[in-house]
């Protein structure tokens, strides 16, 4: 069995406490299955981002709002990167965040 695996796309938004979305924030990988590069994304103005996964195992995203483009705060979650079956690709997988 060779070949690469497809990598797996993760979105999400970014809300504050009283779900608006929250523009300029940094979500990133701070851990993974195997070292990383570093791999970030800055919110759009509708707190929307999107990373890419590189393989299937367990991630920890961390999203760090900037102070100067609203209001602070942290969030983490982890999401799990299930390992491609030969019946479907992977989708998107959808997380959404909330500081605070």
């Amino acid at each position: 069995m060779s070949g690469s695996r497809p990598a797996v796309e993760i979105t999400g938004v970014v809300r504050d406490a009283s779900g608006t979305p929250v523009t300029g924030a940094h979500v990133l990988f701070t851990s993974g299955p195997r070292p990383l590069p570093d791999i970030a994304a800055l919110t759009d103005t509708e707190g929307r981002f999107s990373l890419t996964a590189p393989t299937a195992g367990d991630y920890t995203l961390t999203c760090r709002a900037d102070p100067l483009m609203g209001p602070p705060g942290t969030a983490e979650t982890t999401v799990r990167v299930e390992p491609p079956t030969q019946a479907a690709l992977p989708g998107p997988l959808r997380v959404d965040l909330t500081i605070g």
